[in-house]
């Protein structure tokens, strides 16, 4: 995983597979990202292999923890993850996580 500021979010890249063996690794990574109060979070999610429950987990309790508005979203869903996500309830509501299908477009839609 990686990190880059691309204003106004700050986006954390997550590739190959995240599962409960990578958890702790991509928590700290998280957690130290939230501790700079970034203005917006982004997770790309598009090199992304696979995920279980605790990715999304980390994802959701970042979500929770600033406020489950347009301050944390994510791109590059798979289309089982984008499902996943659904099903789950973090997205395709009201109030719901922004979702996106690149990062270019997060960009470009939060510059319009």
């Amino acid at each position: 995983m990686s990190t880059e500021h691309r204003p106004p979010f700050t986006v954390i890249k997550v590739w190959g597979e995240l599962d409960i063996a990578a958890e702790a690794e991509f928590r700290k990574h998280v957690e130290e990202v939230v501790e700079l109060d970034p203005e917006r979070l982004l997770f790309d999610l598009a090199e992304l292999r696979f995920m279980d429950s605790s990715g999304v987990r980390v994802i959701l309790d970042v979500y929770r923890r600033l406020g489950m508005g347009d301050r944390v979203a994510v791109c590059g869903l798979s289309p089982r993850l984008e499902r996943s996500f659904y099903l789950l309830g973090i997205t395709g509501r009201v109030g719901g996580m922004t979702t996106y299908s690149t990062m270019d477009s997060a960009l470009t839609a939060v510059r319009s």
